[in-house]
């Protein structure tokens, strides 16, 4: 008895696989078409040549009124300033992805407690729920508690209406910074 049920199961589970694998190709055949192909082949030759980000952030930026310089020490830095606030682009020619910093916007002396304290509920909170992140960092020389905003994000050419998405990421920086100034004023009122 125990003979057959394997044999069956065998066989059940060969033929579940070898037609798992055959269906797929069958589709394949039946639905693939000219026009598809040379889609195909298009979309293959996009990727092939590389994104330039790097120049397209510099290009944008220009566009945006913000003079860019590219910093000496790291060839992949943009600086620029945007509304008055001093933004950091990390973007390469080979990569879609870049990196758009704000930083040092916000400082609280380290020896007060209760305003870190409520500085940190209030950055965890607006993590929690936006795009664009707030990090902080602790300079021990100046006894300092500084934040800094960054977001990570692409930034491919043909993306419709690119720079009105630059310009929008942009200002989302200054969005979360009046979100943190109402979560701050909400853990003062709490304590």
């Amino acid at each position: 008895m125990e003979t057959i049920i394997s044999t069956i199961v065998i066989i059940a589970c060969t033929y579940f696989f070898t037609r798992r694998k055959v269906k797929p190709i069958e589709q394949e055949t039946d639905s693939g078409t000219q026009p598809e192909a040379s889609a195909d082949i298009l979309q293959e030759e996009k990727q092939e040549e590389p994104p330039h980000t790097k120049d397209l952030c510099i290009e944008l930026l220009k566009q945006l009124n913000c003079e860019v310089f590219v910093s000496e020490e790291e060839e992949n830095r943009l600086d620029f300033t945007y509304q008055g606030e001093h933004f950091i682009i990390d973007a390469t020619n080979e990569s879609f992805f870049i990196n758009i910093w704000d930083p040092g916007w916000y400082v609280v002396p380290l020896d007060d407690l209760e305003q870190m304290s409520n500085v940190r509920k209030a950055v965890n909170t607006i993590n929690n729920y936006s795009g664009t992140t707030i990090v902080y960092y602790i300079e021990e020389e100046g006894q300092k508690f500084i934040l800094h905003s960054k977001r990570q994000c692409i930034l491919p050419k043909d993306l419709p209406h690119v720079k009105e998405y630059l310009r929008a990421l942009l200002d989302d920086f200054f969005a979360v910074q009046k979100w943190l100034s109402k979560e701050i004023e909400t853990q003062n009122k709490e304590n």
